[in-house]
């Protein structure tokens, strides 16, 4: 903090602090960089590679679908918590029962074979799914310039 000192024109009014600005600017910059690294990173549920694809349609439903991930290893996660395939699929009867109108969004790995996914899709349809999606990820085009 800094100090500015009357000249003595007239009223005395000592010293009169001002506030120095810079170290909050520094820090506010530190932590703007900080969050623009940190937020990009942060995924919901199992870390996963994303299948890339130009033009990815767009969810238009109010309610939020049900989250089913399947990694490379072909281990599943219904919403948050890890189980196997046939255990995803009791989940997904129940959740059925429950609401049938229901969305599913299906999330691979993209190291995963397809059949995995096609034969896991089959059985969501198969539930009485009819909206199941599978999610993608965006492909970027990278030039060897930049």
């Amino acid at each position: 903090m800094g100090v500015q000192l009357s000249t003595g024109g007239g009223r005395k009014r000592g010293l009169v602090p001002t506030i120095n600005v810079t170290p909050l600017v520094d820090v506010v910059l530190v932590l703007l960089i900080i969050f623009m690294v940190i937020i990009p990173n942060m995924q919901d549920g199992k870390t996963i590679e994303m299948v890339k694809v130009t033009a990815a349609d767009k969810n238009t439903d109010d309610v939020e679908p049900l989250s089913i991930t399947i990694d490379r290893n072909e281990a599943c996660s219904f919403e948050k918590s890890d189980m196997t395939q046939a255990q995803c699929l009791v989940q997904l009867r129940e959740a059925f029962a429950t609401n049938p109108r229901r969305r599913v969004m299906l999330r691979g790995d993209a190291t995963l074979p397809y059949r995995v996914m096609r034969e896991f899709f089959r059985e969501t349809q198969q539930i009485g799914f009819g909206g199941v999606s599978l999610a993608v990820g965006v492909a970027r085009e990278w030039s060897e310039e930049g």
